[in-house]
């Protein structure tokens, strides 16, 4: 079956990939031509010619139903709670992009808001896509209590998690030893070792956390905030990840980037 010119136009520009979709639909609202990208590195600038191009050879109905597509696309496809996010995924997201993708993103002035909101919309998913699992990713009832606590609060509970874990891994140690480990972290994760080192533990958990604590041999000369926090982290990685594979995710968007990542191995 042979079909109308204009209509096999409008099926190719229909199955371009999202992100030229998105730096289209980006030009279009700008009211920017071809030479826009330019900008764009040369196997983008290829792609994203040859696609305009055939948006552009589009009667005019039929360019108007694509891009209204486009709109409602990425009107749909920002990952939900991004804005719950650490701060430095967003940061991160951004690095190496141009001042004037960083620019389109943030608020525009209220004359120009219509547009600008749009164009800042379709932008911010192609930069964003990658973090939704962050965001999206079922949570179990750990995962759920962590990420609703503030980010300076979930990192004081992190570090109390690994100052516990330390003292699971002394239970029935020699009190010297424990004195030991609770001098060389200070106050207030000393006191948290010593209730955990005095709490009946079974001979499993103790090994359990003697291995968690193992995992900051290595870093013995960090702070003992850094030292306890990446204890924590050790801990809680095996604990979300039993209780399911979504509530590493959604833990490491709620921390910053750096140690996020050490999660869910970005």
């Amino acid at each position: 079956m042979r079909y109308p010119a204009a209509m096999a136009s409008e099926s190719r520009a229909d199955i371009v990939d999202g992100e030229v979709r998105g730096i289209l639909l980006a030009v279009e609202l700008l009211g920017a031509d071809e030479a826009a990208l330019q900008a764009l590195d040369e196997q983008r600038c290829e792609s994203c010619a040859r696609a305009w191009r055939t948006l552009r050879a589009l009667d005019e109905p039929a360019r108007a139903r694509t891009i209204a597509a486009w709109r409602a696309e990425a009107a749909s496809a920002l990952p939900a709670g991004l804005s719950r996010l650490h701060p430095s995924w967003i940061e991160e997201a951004l690095a190496g992009e141009r001042t004037e993708v960083v620019a389109a993103i943030r608020p525009a002035p209220p004359a120009d808001r219509a547009i600008a909101e749009e164009t800042s919309r379709e932008l911010a998913r192609l930069a964003f896509g990658r973090l939704a699992p962050l965001c999206e990713s079922p949570a179990g009832p750990l995962a759920q209590g962590l990420c609703d606590l503030e980010f300076e609060d979930l990192l004081s509970e992190v570090t109390r998690v690994g100052a516990r874990v330390v003292g699971r891994s002394l239970a029935g140690a020699a009190p010297s030893l424990r004195a030991r480990a609770m001098a060389s972290v200070g106050e207030p994760w000393a006191q948290e070792i010593a209730a955990a080192s005095l709490a009946t533990v079974s001979p499993t958990e103790r090994a359990a956390a003697a291995v968690h604590a193992r995992a900051a041999a290595a870093s013995e000369r960090r702070p003992a905030r850094e030292r306890m926090l990446a204890i924590g982290l050790n801990s809680l990685k095996a604990e979300l990840t039993a209780e399911g594979s979504g509530s590493p995710f959604r833990v490491a968007g709620r921390l910053p980037a750096p140690l996020g990542r050490s999660l869910i191995g970005w």
